[in-house]
């Protein structure tokens, strides 16, 4: 929980009687490894801290898999497109480890805003830096080849290269597993 207020804090101004009031419209979650935290089709007003674990946002197009990002531990994850429309979700989020996520009810989280204006931050703060990890991310995918995007990954991410499968990243990389194979063997 610690991570959990010291990255809302980033955000934020709060003072202890406003974080009370945030840490009583959280929720903790345990995920085991594979466990689908949102499925496609289904509204999930909820913003996640990824406290421990490490999970992947995916859509599915012509029964194929494409992800769109890792979010790893101390990292708020969110898909945006049920958060703020209130429509069943595009996107899956999957446990890809043993997950424990922070979770906060975003219709919650707007009623405490009502009543203190400095949580309104976080109302536009996370979603906003999680547009520009989009944005990033489809520049990354426009702009660079298969081969950079593979370096790029292991230049910010080989962390997670234990937990992360061949199929999930090649999905993530936006290639087939056996060009990440060749990509992997001239390297």
């Amino acid at each position: 929980m610690t991570e959990f207020l010291k990255h809302i804090k980033s955000f934020a101004k709060l003072n202890d009687h406003e974080l009370s009031e945030l840490s009583n419209i959280t929720e903790v979650n345990s995920y085991e490894k594979g466990d689908i935290i949102l499925n496609t089709h289904k509204i999930r007003r909820k913003l996640y801290f990824i406290n421990k674990g490490l999970v992947k946002v995916s859509f599915f197009a012509e029964d194929k898999e494409f992800v769109m990002k890792f979010f790893y531990e101390n990292e708020f994850c969110a898909v945006l497109d049920s958060l703020l429309t209130k429509k069943p979700s595009n996107y899956r989020i999957t446990a890809l480890t043993k997950a424990n996520l922070i979770e906060i009810d975003f219709n919650e989280l707007k009623i405490l805003a009502s009543k203190y204006p400095s949580m309104e931050k976080i109302i536009s703060g996370i979603p906003s830096m999680a547009s520009q990890k989009m944005m990033n991310r489809i520049r990354e995918l426009l702009e660079t080849d298969a081969k950079e995007r593979y370096l790029n990954f292991l230049n910010s991410n080989g962390h997670l290269m234990k937990f992360v499968s061949l199929k999930d990243l090649s999905a993530y990389l936006g290639i087939s597993q056996v060009t990440l194979s060749r990509i992997r063997a001239e390297i």
